[in-house]
């Protein structure tokens, strides 16, 4: 019994903790894209020093579920679990890498350039951080239904990412003096098109616990 209530307890922790990480990666998406589209270095700053404390929380639940694994002997259930949360932080993890990509691009920028991009990219970055902040509520909830649907939501992101990344290249092909700029704007569409695919990953990790099937979601 008590070694229940301690694998309990540990499983716990490692619930709350990718939580913790998951409202942190949510807030460096919406900063990177607000700082971008604002220029505000100062901002964009925070972002980048805040990656410290989302990488430290995902050192953390790596360390604690292989000490969970090996030392509490947990049962297929539990097992499927820690797996599952400790690859949700490795996905949360790459998000956060991307958002502090994206404030490390933040610059001032032509306005003709950035107001032709910075709508798309908002809207790609809003669809992204609300399918990370949906993921993680399907993850508490264990809904398997809600995860297979928010994968489905990647589309979105990706036909946003392949029209803008149409209209830099004719904005490169007509002002070669943007070239430089419009690159670093689309890298940025990319990065933020990576953000579905992780929060894809995160999807299929959800129905993984909960049926101890792996599935291909939204391929």
């Amino acid at each position: 019994m008590e070694s229940r209530l301690r694998l309990d307890r540990k499983i716990d922790e490692l619930y709350q903790d990718v939580l913790k990480m998951g409202a942190l990666v949510e807030e460096a998406i919406c900063r990177a894209v607000e700082a971008l589209s604002t220029a505000d270095e100062q901002l964009a700053r925070t972002v980048i020093d805040g990656d410290g404390a989302i990488d430290a929380l995902h050192l953390r639940i790596e360390d604690l579920g292989t000490h969970v694994v090996a030392l509490e002997q947990p049962v297929a259930s539990d097992l499927r679990g820690i797996i599952t949360t400790m690859r949700i932080a490795s996905d949360l993890e790459r998000i956060g890498d991307h958002a502090r990509h994206i404030a490390r691009a933040v610059r001032p920028m032509p306005a003709q350039l950035l107001d032709a991009a910075i709508v798309q990219i908002d809207a790609m970055a809003r669809h992204g951080a609300a399918m990370v902040h949906d993921a993680l509520t399907a993850y508490v909830d264990g809904d398997v239904d809600a995860a297979r649907a928010i994968a489905l939501r990647d589309d979105q992101i990706d036909s946003i990412h392949r029209d803008l990344s149409h209209r830099l290249v004719a904005i490169m092909q007509k002002h070669p003096d943007l070239v430089e700029p419009a690159l670093e704007l689309a890298f940025v569409s990319r990065f933020i098109e990576r953000v579905g695919d992780h929060v894809t990953n995160i999807c299929e990790w959800i129905v993984f616990a909960r049926t101890g099937e792996h599935v291909e979601l939204n391929g």
